[in-house]
């Protein structure tokens, strides 16, 4: 088995295991839904998708803000995670969804058919230049891309990348600005509109952290070995004693980016 194809089939089992507590795990940022909801509210009509949607947090309050003019496709490839999405959004009320379980250089859809394409902290996935060809058949000309990530030197910010030993060296996934870009100047209909960034400020227990990480919230804790993890995880609680006094709320900031891509064809 080639090691692209054991890191897929670990992921695969890390979100069919993860699926039926990712929402209560993960922070959802309410920024990038807002920006993206008044970029496309002058449309009378929207028929979008959002790409490795997993349990539908970004799908739901997509759905949500956009309203019913919306139609939604959720795509993942993995069952467990569309499964939670379906149920999220039926507890919701929410109908003019369809999910979808396929990959994302595999995208089921017409060619020239939706005005959008979303994915939110999921590009580092997919094979990058074949998600970017899929999305540029099936969106409209003029139609918009949104990807939401972070970024390489992002992510060494984070609590994670800053206190839990070889987070950073794990996580080899993520892209920095410059690769992004480099990617879309190879597809002659897809063109970067605007960057955005985003800062969110985080107060967290140093217990939900714990937690968060025992229970692999983030993908590159199975990067771990066993043994690998539980030393990395007593290091990481040494390293937050030494540097914060209250326990119950540790802050940092995230950052993440936002690039607004749009199609000619």
């Amino acid at each position: 088995m080639t090691r692209k194809k054991s890191t897929l089939n670990k992921m695969y089992d890390h979100f069919l295991h993860i699926a039926p507590r990712y929402r209560e795990l993960r922070t959802t940022d309410l920024g990038p839904i807002l920006f993206i909801t008044n970029k496309l509210q002058h449309l009378p009509k929207i028929h979008a998708v959002d790409i490795g949607c997993g349990t539908g947090r970004y799908s739901l309050k997509l759905a949500q803000h956009l309203g019913e003019k919306c139609h939604l496709f959720c795509l993942d490839n993995n069952r467990e995670m569309l499964r939670q999405l379906k149920e999220h959004f039926v507890s919701n009320n929410i109908t003019n969804f369809t999910p979808i379980r396929s990959d994302s250089h595999k995208i089921p859809l017409q060619t020239d058919s939706l005005d959008c394409v979303m994915s939110f902290n999921a590009v580092h996935h997919f094979s990058l230049q074949n998600f970017l060809k899929e999305s540029s058949r099936v969106l409209k000309n003029n139609g918009r891309l949104f990807i939401y990530t972070r970024l390489r030197d992002q992510n060494a910010k984070t609590i994670w990348g800053m206190h839990f030993p070889l987070f950073e060296k794990k996580e080899n996934r993520l892209y920095e600005l410059d690769e992004l870009k480099l990617a879309f100047e190879k597809d002659p209909n897809l063109n970067i509109n605007s960057v955005k960034f985003f800062e969110h400020s985080r107060v967290y227990p140093l217990e939900k952290l714990v937690e968060q990480a025992k229970n692999h919230h983030y993908s590159t804790f199975k990067f771990y070995k066993k043994h690998e993890f539980r030393e990395a995880l007593h290091r990481f609680v040494q390293n937050i004693l030494n540097h914060y006094d209250d326990l119950d709320k540790i802050t940092w900031k995230d950052q993440n980016t936002l690039l607004v891509i749009e199609n000619k064809q």
